[in-house]
């Protein structure tokens, strides 16, 4: 991170230089903005980019940004740089890591990563609880990835507004702070305005999509046992997932096929497609500018070919009771009754709310949800049958102003509408994607794909399908952030 002395030179060289001043402020190129991860690898190998460069260009945008933006936490600087150096030695060496090799990434604060802080977003000491370093960190180790740092997150994951910590700026808009979604918005937020090639997150209910959806970038979601949990901080053994943001489906499908072995196969054209639109609470209560874009999205997919077919799944009707008993239930298990007695004070107002509520449920109330979690997954993965996926809105909602939700009924009212068509995936044990779209006066919108449980290859051959006909989001200008 950038040090309280180097920020006081820094400002002090400002006031008595105008021209250090502008040269200060000019923002390194992301050397990602028109690179796929695949080229950046045949660029790295070919010697027209070194891993060194690339981070020194990421970590130098995340100086001049991020004390506005307030994506990362912690920016592991010094690591960053000797492990970038570390990859150009060996590259140079004949030593090749895989597609990933060379690649820096950021990773939520719920990931534990050896030598840096985790928090889980909180004020709460939780060192005792928290897991060692585990799968996913340590496959990116092996891929070759340079972790540069943590992203924020709400505390322990629990939706996508803090008032204790800094809410993460929405790179979308460099003069309203508008809403960045959560919980994994750190993540999002730095892989939006170009901090990172590519960055980690977790769902348990949408802290992928959502966020994802609202800041204009691609978001998916694992299965929930498509890739183990271990080394995760955890909100909801049930319904955890681990998530990726990245700029495009391809760069998802390389990640996913690099970590997990499992080839995504080629996109399939628009006129084999076949997907269903739920007619049940998916559409509900959209903002305006949400519903016309989504209408125009699967306009777009008809013209090309694709059958979208209205399907009826009333299973819907039960993702809300299910989902309250499952996750603020299980936080109470890991977190423990006596810890939460102690600390309760500690607690963001909003993690607070639901957790002391959780403490007064009956202990058969969370067994009952998980029961029927279980059933529901099994009759929705039933009527998926003959389709490819779903298709919806991944949130109804563009992102609003901050300002709007600063106490804590606007701020909880919020969060269950910004997320209430993601969870829905969660309840049934979905893989989705969400794919950045833009309203006719620029803000953020997510068009969710979600197929059954462990399909995630399919999913992302579908979502490249779909991308191809819907284009990509453009890039916000973060020099407006300077």
């Amino acid at each position: 991170m950038v040090s309280s002395l180097a920020l006081r030179v820094s400002n002090r060289c400002r006031q008595f230089n105008p021209t250090l001043t502008a040269i200060m402020k000019s923002l390194p190129p992301n050397p990602f903005a028109k690179l796929s991860l695949a080229e950046y690898g045949a660029r790295l190998r070919k010697r027209e980019i070194s891993a060194e460069s690339a981070t020194t260009a990421l970590l130098d945008r995340i100086d001049l940004l991020n004390p506005k933006l307030n994506a990362f936490h912690f920016v592991a600087r010094a690591a960053a740089l000797a492990a970038a150096r570390e990859i150009d030695r060996q590259l140079k060496e004949g030593t090749d890591l895989g597609p990933l090799m060379g690649v820096p990434v950021a990773v939520k604060d719920l990931y534990v990563v050896d030598g840096m802080p985790t928090n889980a977003g909180s004020s709460l000491d939780v060192r005792d609880i928290t897991p060692p370093e585990g799968s996913f960190v340590k496959a990116l180790k092996r891929s070759g990835c340079i972790i540069l740092g943590k992203t924020r997150t709400s505390e322990f994951a629990l939706g996508g507004i803090n008032f204790k910590h800094p809410v993460p700026w929405n790179p979308c808009d460099a003069k309203v702070h508008r809403m960045p979604g959560g919980s994994s918005h750190g993540s999002a937020v730095a892989m939006a305005a170009g901090l990172c090639a590519f960055s980690a997150g977790t769902d348990t209910g949408g802290s992928v999509r959502l966020p994802a959806a609202l800041c204009g970038v691609v978001g998916h979601k694992f299965s929930s046992r498509g890739f183990s949990l271990d080394g995760i901080f955890p909100l909801s053994p049930t319904l955890d997932s681990v998530g990726t943001f990245t700029l495009s489906i391809a760069d998802s499908a390389l990640i996913f096929n690099t970590l997990t072995g499992k080839k995504v196969p080629a996109a399939p054209s628009p006129k084999q497609l076949k997907f269903g639109k739920p007619q049940e609470v998916f559409f509900d209560d959209l903002d305006a500018e949400v519903a016309a874009r989504i209408a125009a999205a699967l306009d777009a997919l008809k013209k090309a070919g694709a059958q979208i077919a209205d399907v009826s799944v009333p299973e819907i009707a039960e993702f809300d009771p299910v989902f309250g008993g499952i996750v603020p239930g299980e936080l109470v298990e890991i977190l423990g009754r006596e810890r939460i007695e102690k600390s309760h004070d500690l607690f963001d107002a909003i993690a607070q709310s639901r957790v002391i509520a959780a403490t007064k449920y009956p202990p058969q109330r969370l067994a009952d949800a998980k029961n029927r979690q279980a059933e529901l997954r099994d009759l929705v993965r039933a009527k998926m049958a003959g389709l490819d996926g779903w298709l919806a809105p991944t949130t109804p909602m563009v992102p609003g102003p901050l300002a709007d939700h600063t106490t804590l009924m606007p701020a909880l009212e919020w969060n269950k509408r910004a997320l209430r068509n993601t969870r829905i995936g969660n309840v049934f044990e979905q893989c989705g994607v969400s794919l950045p779209l833009q309203t006719a006066t620029g803000l953020p919108v997510g068009l969710q794909i979600a197929c059954n449980g462990l399909e995630d290859a399919k999913l992302l051959s579908l979502a490249a399908a779909v991308e191809a006909v819907l284009g990509k989001a453009t890039r916000p200008d973060m020099a407006a952030f300077l």
